[in-house]
């Protein structure tokens, strides 16, 4: 126990060997704070003969934090069984590996096998949990903005992507954009009057269109909202028609194309002509506003 508490105390030395932790292991189990260095990360995962199918998109994400030092030391713990086989932690261990930089983190050693089935049970912390905890109005709706926007971008026109940001990386877009909120709050409010388009492709055209012009788009958000004396031929009645009938013979719209509506919709209104029906082209991207 004594190596135990002067381990936790320091981080891992680099000349400790994979060998010299697994040692550790034959105490029972142990918690050891250490600094986990690429070569160690490395080293970790070739013991890594049991596990779950990895998801290159979540180690190209936590390498994404790592690298931008967005990776404290939060209670995570990479988990080693009695033989030796990592149990717990491969992504992590991945993501250290692909940034090649050093984490702070606890790992647990000693532990039996069979615990592995019971490892990673809970129900995973999302960005709209996070936000709530700060605080937050209208988290769910300022999670999903965020993250399309941060699609937006990143050049993902299509939301095709199987990445997506991290909450890490979201939070720090938000401070980057702090008016976002405010593009969560007009979506939540034109979603009650006119609730046939979600509110995170509201939100994030309105962040799109407020960056354009913010006066023309308080009014085109009104008007989808009130659908108020929109003459025959007007581009935001038929975006409401459109969605509206749309909604009802299929059910559900694919939400790159209720984006793209908006922004056709937008576009038109910009441009001073009459649009008299929407046609998107299945797997086209979604246009830039203008």
């Amino acid at each position: 126990m004594a190596t135990a508490v002067a381990l936790d105390r320091a981080p891992l030395a680099p000349e400790m060997t994979i060998d010299e932790l697994n040692q550790l292991t034959a105490k029972g189990p142990d918690a050891l704070r250490v600094t986990i260095i690429p070569a160690l990360a490395t080293a970790l995962l070739r013991q890594n003969r049991k596990n779950r199918n990895r998801r290159p998109a979540t180690v190209d994400a936590y390498a994404r934090d790592i690298a931008n030092g967005r990776w404290p030391l939060n209670g995570e713990t990479v988990k080693v069984a009695t033989n030796g086989d990592l149990l717990d932690g491969q992504h992590r261990l991945e993501a250290i590996e692909k940034a090649g930089v050093a984490v702070e983190s606890f790992i647990i050693l000693g532990l039996e096998p069979e615990t592995q089935s019971t490892m990673d049970s809970g129900r995973r912390r999302t960005t709209a949990d996070a936000l709530s905890l700060d605080g937050e109005e209208y988290s769910s709706t300022l999670a999903a903005i965020l993250r399309r926007n941060w699609a937006w971008k990143e050049g993902d026109r299509k939301f095709a992507r199987r990445g997506t940001a991290t909450t890490s990386e979201l939070e720090a877009l938000l401070r980057e954009h702090p008016e976002v909120r405010r593009s969560a709050e007009i979506a939540e409010r034109t979603r009650q009057a006119f609730p046939h388009i979600p509110q995170s492709a509201l939100g994030t055209a309105h962040w799109l269109f407020n960056a354009i012009d913010p006066d023309e788009t308080a009014w085109f958000f009104q008007r989808i909202a009130d659908g108020a004396e929109l003459p025959s031929g007007h581009p935001i009645l038929a975006l409401r028609n459109r969605v509206t009938s749309e909604r009802a013979k299929e059910g559900r719209i694919p939400w790159d194309r209720q984006l793209a509506y908006l922004v056709l919709a937008w576009n038109a209104v910009r441009d001073g002509r009459s649009l008299s029906r929407m046609v998107i082209k299945a797997g086209a991207p979604v246009p830039n506003p203008r």
